[in-house]
């Protein structure tokens, strides 16, 4: 991990794991990359890591780049200590090109890259590179990929191009692509207990008082995205002069606004109005309906005994509002689900009011029945009676006394 004592230096760069034994979680996957590593079939293939943002998926991707490209890896990671290393640390390596694919997505960007890589070739060096927000290349720049992708170097099983393809949204990779990576790393959730003890860490090496209860629930909060807690603490630091404290937390955070999310639907009509206009002053209004939505499931949840609301949300609230509404609340989380890609704060008025004055009254939730049930008569059919069918000797007989008479 760098702990270089740089002033000007955020502390989610400050702190961004550098070695694997830094990396929160993940175990699977770094035992497999390692493994790559040690059976010298680093080069054999493209990698592609997806999670959410902020989740580690390009450290990881530099860390195996560095590996890939060290003199003399040790048990599968970089030794930090041969030119090659040093370099890639201080981000001048001549054979590692990261490119935010965000930015450089087309056909053109990558058909200059490949050129470049035609020169290494020629000169034996190998050329790595790291596209990060993968999913946004074009069409076109990943078809220009594919046949460098697949091609092996001569008399070698390693691959003339390798790629390291970070993405938050791996559903938008191409197959023919995938099919050329290993199997893709899915970066997973790290438990809020171990990230605020990375958090505890970070806080004495840089002199802060804490709150261990603060430091969970940024981790909480921040839902297991460690660069975005990273940032919450240097926040609260900074506006409370070196202490993460649970107020402080709270207010940084901005976590008494789902209090005020709660009593938008506990509060009557005209006390709701005046709340949103409250709210929307500091709340984008698209994060007002996430968060209102998220009220009315960790509501119901709760009062289906499926499961507790994380503690930046008000618990006694959250069962006053099912106690009120019930499962009702579901037709509203339904509604705010769909909101219009521009919402404006009278879209969210309109959504809540309309809801609050029809609708709980119109709403009929089926609830279930748990007593035995009798069956259900079959209904009763007035067909026309059946008439008897004759024999053959009746037949005869009534054809005889009609002759007869």
């Amino acid at each position: 991990m760098n702990l270089g004592r740089g002033d000007q230096m955020s502390l989610d760069t400050k702190y961004r794991p550098s070695t694997y034994s830094d990396v929160l979680g993940q175990k699977a996957t770094i035992q497999t990359l390692k493994g790559f590593i040690k059976s010298d079939a680093g080069w054999r293939q493209s990698y592609l890591f997806a999670g959410p943002y902020g989740s580690g998926k390009t450290t990881l991707g530099r860390i195996m780049a560095r590996a890939l490209l060290c003199e003399s890896p040790i048990n599968g990671e970089p030794c930090d200590q041969c030119h090659s290393c040093k370099a890639m640390l201080m981000g001048s390596h001549d054979s590692f090109i990261e490119v935010d694919a965000a930015t450089n997505s087309g056909k053109a960007d990558v058909k200059k890259l490949l050129e470049e890589l035609g020169y290494a070739s020629f000169s034996g060096k190998k050329k790595l590179y790291l596209f990060d927000e993968s999913h946004q290349l074009s069409k076109d720049a990943l078809d220009a990929l594919l046949k460098p992708m697949e091609e092996n170097d001569r008399g070698s099983f390693d691959k003339k191009l390798v790629c390291i393809f970070a993405t938050t949204e791996p559903e938008k990779m191409r197959q023919t692509v995938l099919s050329r990576c290993a199997p893709a790393f899915i970066i997973r959730h790290v438990d809020s207990e171990e990230i605020a003890d990375r958090l505890q860490k970070v806080c004495e090496w840089e002199g802060f008082e804490y709150e261990r209860e603060a430091l969970v629930l940024i981790a909480d909060f921040t839902e297991g995205h460690i660069r975005d807690a990273l940032k919450a603490i240097e926040g609260v630091a900074s506006s409370n002069e070196g202490r993460v404290g649970l107020l402080g937390v709270r207010a940084y955070l901005h976590v008494d606004r789902n209090d005020v999310i709660c009593q938008l639907l506990l509060s009557d009509n005209s006390k709701s109005l005046s709340l949103v206009d409250e709210l929307l002053q500091s709340t984008p209004v698209g994060i007002a309906y996430d968060r209102l939505q998220s009220a009315c499931m960790f509501a119901i949840s709760l009062g289906m005994k499926a499961g507790v609301p994380p503690p930046y949300w008000n618990r006694p609230l959250l069962q006053d509002i099912w106690d009120r509404y019930g499962m009702p609340l579901l037709s509203l989380a339904d509604c705010l689900a769909s909101r219009p890609l521009r919402p404006t704060s009278g879209m969210f008025k309109c959504d809540l009011l309309k809801w609050k004055i029809g609708g709980v009254e119109t709403l009929q939730v089926p609830q279930p029945i748990f007593e035995d049930k009798k069956p259900i008569p079959e209904p009763q059919v007035n067909n026309p009676p059946l008439k008897k069918q004759l024999s053959l000797s009746e037949f005869s007989k009534m054809v005889k006394r009609m002759v007869s008479i």
